[in-house]
């Protein structure tokens, strides 16, 4: 038995499609999963308990220097099994660890400049049982994870909308992303109904989150605009309003957000106009206080405890100077 443990945005979908594909078609039995940085080690404690377990992938996830040690615990577990683990991943946060994750035995396939669907697409597409449609699945990675850009009469364009819409619908609906994926496999489609129709609730929802987003301005200085919506539901539409303010003013956005009573996230999105390296920087500021995060360099994110909001965003107003 193989487990494909994959991130669940468009990049870390993409990808795992094709590598079930690849592994379909050997005959394996596959299992999907979906986890993020920060709750990995809690994925891989599940996993640990399985017998019998061959491969585990690895797709798109980095590393959560939070957790870091609670997840090298749990791979070592796995490891400790006889269980071969391949990680594949574009995040500077795991390439940090390359030398650690050699020493444990776990293949690490990494590329900074693209995204995790080009590294599986330069190893595997040969092997998929359709290459010419998994070339579509490996642009929409490209483009959601935004290395790649396609024009609007792009036939692809508006595919790639409605799917990046679709996951911002109740985002924590893991269920639907496998769905996803075994959709693209078995029945090479790229949207169906349900697709459509998530996109559609999503689209509303985040029209409705845009009509006050102006009264939740805490900071807007000449390079930075800081937003305030940890009183407000946002999981799953953090990225798009934050994206939409980036590109509405120019400036480097920062939205924050609460998911529970105990940690703040806080979203950022760079403008192509600005020079801001965000996967370095949000990472460093939050280990300072006690949290963790990732992402690229013109889009991430961090956890931090709620109690340190007040003093990160001082951080942040600081850091204005910085910003080309």
């Amino acid at each position: 038995m193989e487990i494909i443990l994959t991130h669940g945005d468009l990049d870390g979908l993409t990808s795992a499609a094709i590598v079930y594909d690849v592994l379909v078609c050997k005959g394996e039995k596959v299992s999907i999963r979906i986890a993020q940085p920060f709750n990995l080690y809690q994925a891989l404690r599940e996993i640990r308990s399985i017998n019998k377990l061959e491969k585990l992938w690895i797709m798109d996830i980095g590393i959560d220097e939070a957790t870091w040690r609670n997840t090298r615990n749990e791979l070592h577990g796995i490891l400790s099994k006889g269980t071969r683990i391949i990680w594949v991943d574009h995040h500077v946060a795991t390439l940090k660890h390359f030398l650690e994750l050699s020493e444990m035995g776990i293949t690490l396939l990494f590329e900074s400049e693209r995204c995790t669907v080009t590294i599986i697409g330069k190893a595997l597409l040969h092997l998929t049982s359709d290459p010419s449609f998994y070339k579509k699945l490996i642009i929409i990675g490209e483009v959601g994870d935004k290395v790649r850009r396609v024009g609007d009469k792009d036939p692809l364009y508006s595919i790639i909308e409605v799917l990046g819409s679709s996951l911002a619908y109740m985002p924590v609906d893991d269920a639907f992303k496998v769905s996803l994926i075994k959709m693209w496999v078995n029945e090479k489609k790229l949207v169906n109904d349900e697709i459509v129709l998530r996109a559609e609730n999503a689209i509303k929802k985040l029209e409705e989150l845009l009509k006050g987003i102006d009264e939740r301005i805490i900071y807007s200085g000449d390079k930075i605009i800081i937003i305030d919506l940890r009183d407000v539901k946002v999981h799953g539409y953090a990225g798009k309003i934050a994206s939409h303010i980036a590109s509405k003013t120019g400036k480097v956005a920062l939205l924050a957000f609460n998911t529970n009573a105990y940690e703040t996230i806080i979203t950022c999105r760079v403008p192509p106009s600005r020079e801001f390296n965000a996967s370095k920087i949000l990472p460093e500021l939050a280990e300072k206080y006690n949290g963790g995060g990732g992402g690229h360099e013109k889009a991430a994110s961090i956890r931090i405890p709620v109690t340190m909001f007040e003093d990160v965003i001082k951080e942040f107003r600081k850091l204005e100077s910085q910003i080309k």
